[in-house]
């Protein structure tokens, strides 16, 4: 008999390094590197507000000019400020 209990759904609060999967939606989501992303990891711990908080304070002070013409995501993050 088949159980069609629902697939569990990835904490989105949380990033975590550990796992490949969230590495690669979390790179995208924000469009930034591997490296960069855990760069921000490693300076504001694993909370995807935090991180989130990080890439816009970083992009206010010019460090992310190259990623942000990738493409449009952390443009919306510091369109606020």
């Amino acid at each position: 008999m088949d159980t069609l209990t629902p697939k569990e759904q990835p904490d989105r609060s949380k990033i975590k390094m550990n796992l490949k999967q969230e590495v690669r939606y979390w790179t995208k989501h924000l469009n930034i590197s591997k490296e960069d992303l855990q760069k921000a990891v490693d300076k504001v711990g694993n909370s995807a507000a935090a991180v989130r908080k990080e890439l816009a304070v970083d992009c206010g002070r010019g460090v992310c000019s190259r990623t942000l013409e990738r493409g449009p995501t952390l443009l919306l993050l510091t369109n606020h400020i």
